[in-house]
């Protein structure tokens, strides 16, 4: 599981910033890059269970940490920044 599908559990994208104590651009961020950065997790696993999401573990987020840095490894950092439109300054 991606942690872009993770966020996407939550009944909506205001919930989760609430949820973690961050922005909603700052969540929006986290579910365009398909990354939760690890500070939050333990926010995220209490919240997950509190709202009944049982499929939002520790295991789960570090699976969905892995794949990402395996996509990232596999095309390249200068290639992701350019699939999300972040300019590569070199």
């Amino acid at each position: 599981m991606r942690h872009s599908d993770i966020i996407d559990k939550w009944p909506s994208l205001s919930e989760f910033a609430a949820d973690l104590g961050v922005r909603y651009g700052t969540a929006k961020a986290m579910r365009r890059r398909s990354s939760i950065p690890v500070g939050h997790w333990e926010a995220l696993i209490e919240n997950a269970e509190r709202r009944g999401l049982p499929s939002i573990t520790i295991q789960a987020l570090v699976a969905g940490a892995a794949k990402r840095r395996s996509i990232v490894s596999r095309l390249g950092r200068k290639t992701i920044l350019a699939k999300v439109r972040i300019p590569v300054i070199a």
